[in-house]
């Protein structure tokens, strides 16, 4: 077992917006490489990053052939199904002896369903890097596949579904990702979170979030236990970042940055005493910020914090188990403004339960709070989640699912019909609420004084590329 291939599908050409409308480094793959190569001396790894670098399929194909891997992993977000789908029923076609492993979110919500839709030979459950690394080992050494924890194969036909691995304990084991494999100079943060630096990349400092809300992906991937990395170790991944890649800009992927204040503190006071001369921005919760934590985060670089605040209605807030307040939001925002950290309010419209009045008490609420960027969504029943279950069992779902239509940035109806609106109505509401927010005189107005060098222009022009596709 000489050569492994990675895949990050294509996407945006064949019909969606990747990474909320930039393109991101991606981490899982570069993870699972970087163990591999630790793992297991002189295996030949590549990345073939189609999406980063735009690959149509035939352009993907032909680097997949050159490389002439043994084994090939593709990484599966819901949205992307149908192409990998047809990617690996075409890379069959072009190898029968080449194995094919599926992994990311939608493989291990539907890792049975996944295996008899594709061509695919094992599809691996949840966290991916020790239970990679065993799958090869096995292949290699022509062993039985039963006994290995984490994955679902086929085999003469029939599918077994193995238990699932306990995830990692110590984070810090893991080698930084391989980012040396990666078209690093294509990757952008999108416009709703780049702070002033076109050259960034994502990274995470911790994995999982103890919280349940019924639309999140974390809980299926990682359950609900926050595995924190040590604070040296995500420093040494920072200095290696600046001085290795000259990457001075980042987005910190953890589902919960500001989980625990002291360790964010002493995060923030590194950065300072190692003199990192770094831009971020982070995914919080509200209610878990105070004054003291956002002026050190602002010290350490921090322009941004991206907030989940959902729903200006509580009832749809208790329907998600956001448990999570109205008052928590405003005092998080007036707190961010106070110690000058801009702030990304995401809100979701169209969950059940959803009506006309819910509905406006969230783009009044968005007003109110006068974030720097929103994003509105319609509400997405990602398969392995809370709502994706009550979809099946009220029959929320559409009888013929377009998987495309399970992205987060895009001008498809959703993939469900609840009670009260269509989806057509849905798509209606979130273009009013999108000009509703941006088409404001006063928001126009302060977008336009901060712009201040040729990279916020390029940067506005694709937030405008972006409004134009959810709006149209």
């Amino acid at each position: 077992m000489n050569k492994v291939c990675f895949i990050n599908p294509p996407f945006a050409q064949y019909g969606g917006v990747e990474g909320h409308g930039g393109k991101n480094t991606p981490l899982n793959l570069a993870y699972l490489a970087s163990y591999l190569q630790e793992q297991k001396k002189g295996v030949e790894v590549e990345i073939i990053d189609a999406e980063g670098l735009d690959l149509s399929l035939g352009q993907l194909y032909e680097r997949v052939d050159a490389f002439s891997p043994e084994v090939i992993g593709i990484t599966c977000p819901t949205p992307v199904y149908y192409i990998v789908q047809k990617i690996c029923r075409e890379l069959k076609e072009r190898d029968s002896q080449v194995i094919i492993v599926l992994g990311g979110p939608h493989p291990t919500a539907l890792p049975l369903d996944t295996l008899q839709g594709t061509d695919a030979d094992v599809v691996v459950i949840g966290e991916g890097e020790a239970t990679f690394i065993e799958l090869i080992l096995a292949i290699e050494n022509g062993q039985s596949l039963d006994s290995i924890r984490g994955i679902a194969f086929k085999e003469n036909g029939t599918v077994t579904v193995n238990p699932r691995r306990d995830l990692i304990s110590d984070l810090d084991i893991l080698p930084f990702p391989a980012k040396d494999l990666l078209p690093l100079d294509k990757y952008y943060l999108p416009p709703t979170k780049r702070i002033k630096s076109e050259r960034a990349t994502n990274m995470i400092t911790s994995r999982g979030c103890p919280f349940a809300c019924t639309f999140c992906m974390a809980k299926t991937i990682w359950g609900r236990k926050t595995r924190l990395r040590n604070v040296k170790n995500v420093i040494d991944e920072i200095r290696e970042n600046v001085e290795v890649y000259g990457l001075t800009e980042f987005s910190f992927h953890d589902e919960l940055f500001t989980l625990k204040k002291d360790r964010v503190m002493v995060l923030c006071q590194e950065i300072l005493n190692q003199g990192l001369d770094i831009s971020w921005v982070c995914q919080a919760r509200a209610g878990t910020v105070d004054l003291d934590m956002l002026r050190i985060m602002k010290e350490a670089g921090c322009g941004k914090i991206a907030f989940g605040f959902e729903s200006g209605n509580q009832h749809m807030l208790k329907l998600m188990k956001k448990k999570e307040t109205l008052e928590n939001a405003v005092g998080s925002m007036k707190l961010c403004k106070e110690a000058g950290i801009g702030v990304e309010g995401a809100f979701i419209l169209g969950y059940p339960g959803e009506n006309l009045q819910s509905i406006q008490d969230t783009i009044n609420f968005a007003l109110h709070l006068n974030c720097d960027t929103v994003a509105f969504f319609i509400a997405i029943p990602y398969p392995g989640t809370e709502l994706y279950y009550e979809a099946v069992e009220k029959g929320y779902l559409k009888k013929e699912l377009d998987w495309r239509e399970f992205a987060p940035v895009s001008n498809l109806e959703s993939p469900m019909i609840i009670p009260n609106f269509t989806p057509e109505e849905l798509q209606q509401w979130k273009r009013k609420a999108y000009k509703a927010y941006y088409l404001r005189p006063a928001y126009i107005i302060r977008k336009l004084s901060r712009l201040r060098s040729a990279a916020d222009i390029k940067d506005m022009f694709r937030g405008l590329k972006i409004f134009k596709t959810v709006t149209k």
